[in-house]
This record gives C-alpha cells, structure tokens and sequence, in this order.
C-alpha cells in the first residue's frame, strides 16, 4: 500500500471542484485528487475492475439528476463498494447514516484549507488503524 492517499471528489459544481483542487493541491506530495462531475462519473469509475479504490469518497449531497443519497446507495449495494469511506460534501452540517462525517463548504479560502488538513490527518488515522470510522465521527464546520 502506498503512503499517498487517494481522495475521489464527486461535485457538479465546477467552482467547487477548482477550490479543492487549489488547496489539496497544497498537499500534492502525500494526496492524489481524482475528480468527477457526476455520480455516474464516478460509479462508472469505481466499478472498473481495473480501479484501485480510493482511501476516502467526499461526494456532493446536492447535485441534479442522481444527487448524493442515489450514489450512496448506489455504492452501498455492490459488495467490493460497500466499505468504501464516504463523506459528505454539504453546504450545511448533515448527519448521513452510513458516511464518515461531513465536510462543509467553505466560504473562505482559509477555512476549506483548515478543513481539508483535518480530513487529510483523520483519513490517515482511518487508514492506519488508530480509529474506525463512523457515522457523525468527524464534521468540518465552517469558519
């Protein structure tokens, strides 16, 4: 297993996207990014057979056509998906059973960057076995 920590982004909503490549790309020596801009994007991505599953899933709760609860199942009915972490991109503190926590959108530079250090440190716990994670483990909120 690689130390590098493989974080998979599912978000309509370009802009979104651009920030948080902007600020994990801060951390580009120990995260790869991979995005995408739908949920189907994504499922068709991480049902290749050739796919490495990623260490943590943030996946935008609000998006048009299959929003955040239809990926979230989606995942959580394949078998070699079902452990998959997710968390929750959200504009507002939400509570989603069978997610890890949930990271808040950020109105300011500062505060995403503030978020996406802690996400980073708390999947390498995840990884390394120092913690498990569960649902309402861990909220960003913002500053």
């Amino acid at each position: 297993m690689s130390d590098r920590l493989t974080v998979l982004v599912v978000d309509d909503n370009l802009a979104d996207i651009l920030l948080l490549e902007e600020v994990f790309g801060d951390h580009a020596e120990a995260v790869d990014l991979v995005t995408f801009r739908s949920g189907p994007d994504v499922l068709s991505y991480l049902r290749d057979p050739s796919c490495q599953l990623p260490d943590v899933l943030l996946l935008d709760w609000s998006m048009p056509a299959m929003n955040g609860q239809e990926v979230l199942e989606s995942l959580r009915a394949e078998p070699h998906l079902q452990s998959l972490p997710v968390m929750v991109l959200s504009g507002h503190p939400l509570e989603v059973p069978g997610t890890a926590a949930c990271l808040i959108k950020q109105a300011s530079l500062e505060g995403l960057m503030a978020s996406v250090e802690g996400l980073i440190g708390e999947v390498q716990s995840w990884r390394d076995g120092a913690q498990t994670a569960s649902s309402g483990g861990l909220e960003f909120t913002e500053s």
